[in-house]
Formats: C-alpha cells, sequence, structure tokens
C-alpha cells in the first residue's frame, strides 16, 4: 500500500530560510526517523511503505539493530501534526477526481491556518500595549501570512493612515465593497441564460 502527500505550501519554505525569527526545523515533515527534506507546494509526492532504521543500545554497540518504522504510523503522526495547516496524506494514489478534492481542501485549511498565525500575533501585540509583556513585529511566516491573505499590515503605512483618519479608511473599505457586489451582480446578469421564446 503506498502513500502519497500534498500541501499546498511549501515546507519548509526556502523563501524565509535564514531570516530572524524563522525556524525550518518546526516546519519539516518527520517523524520516528523518517523525513522529508521539503514538501513542495502543489506537488503530489509518493511515499515509501517502510523505511529501515538502526538503533544503537549504547555506545559500545557499534554494530547495532536494524529496525523497521512502517508508513502507517509515520502517516498518522503527519496527520495529527500537519492536517490542520493543509497538509493532506492518503494512503492510496488519489483518482484525478480526489486531487482536485483534495488540493480544494489542503488549500482551504491553509488559509485558515493562515489567519490564525494573523490572529495570533495581533492578539501578542494588544498584549504588549496593555500589559507591557510579548512582542511587536511579526516572524517571517507571519509577514507572508499578511500578503498572501491580502490583509492590512498592521505596521503599514495605510494602518497608521487609518488609525489617524479611520472615517476615510472605513469610507474607502464600503467603496471597494460596493464595487465588489456591483462587479458580482454583472458577473450574475451576464451568466443568465435567456428564455426561449415560442
Amino acid at each position: 500500500m503506498a502513500y502519497f502527500i500534498y500541501s499546498s505550501e511549501t515546507l519548509p519554505n526556502p523563501k524565509l530560510m535564514g531570516k530572524p525569527g524563522y525556524t525550518p526545523d518546526a516546519e519539516r515533515i518527520a517523524h520516528a526517523g523518517f523525513s522529508i527534506g521539503q514538501l513542495d507546494a502543489g506537488k503530489w509526492t509518493a511515499l515509501p511503505n517502510y523505511i529501515k532504521t538502526l538503533h544503537h543500545r549504547d555506545w559500545l554497540d557499534k554494530r547495532g539493530t536494524e529496525g523497521r518504522v512502517y508508513m502507517d504510523d509515520v502517516a498518522k503522526a503527519i496527520k495529527s501534526k500537519f492536517e490542520g495547516r493543509g497538509v493532506m496524506i492518503l494512503d492510496h494514489e488519489p483518482t484525478d477526481e480526489e486531487k482536485k478534492e483534495v488540493e480544494r481542501r489542503s488549500q482551504e485549511l491553509n488559509l485558515a491556518w493562515r489567519m490564525q498565525c494573523v490572529e495570533w500575533y495581533e492578539n501578542q501585540v494588544r498584549e504588549k500595549e496593555v500589559t507591557g509583556k510579548g512582542r511587536t513585529s511579526p516572524t517571517p511566516y507571519e509577514d507572508e501570512c499578511y500578503t498572501i491573505l491580502k490583509l492590512t499590515k498592521p505596521y503599514s503605512v495605510e494602518a497608521m493612515r487609518a488609525q489617524r483618519h479611520p472615517g476615510e479608511a472605513v469610507g474607502e473599505q464600503m467603496v471597494a465593497a460596493l464595487e465588489r457586489l456591483l462587479e458580482r451582480k454583472e458577473k450574475e446578469k451576464t451568466a443568465e441564460k435567456p428564455a426561449k421564446v415560442i
């Protein structure tokens, strides 16, 4: 039985490597001696059914004892740790229909995870304002979350302008929402099929 794994984001992210505040070891897919160096975004990766391991009782046991770690156990651990982030693992090769559904679900879970990261960061900033303990600068990953979710970064010029002139920012948001609504209505009108005349 073959296992296949999919993620809508690259883990660990090579763009963020070396930046202060980014810890790639926490994002590496690994369990019980099994490790994936880098899981590329948007690609299905086949996993082996088992891996061989070598255990040493102590420093005198040079030969060691060979063992096996089966993918059944590794898959359960990966699923419990990374599924909320959008990493999907299947115990069979997916069909084209399954791929579409799993990829869609992975994207939804990943966006929800990123939103949680943004909320966590903003709660820490509020805690710093109130108690004086916490942090104000985001990690590179949190910064990337703001960009991907297309949210205004709280430390950006736009956010500072909105604090100085709150009514103006709310007005711009309302205008943008109305424009999106009008665009959606136009699309609905063009999508409607004309009735047949008898």
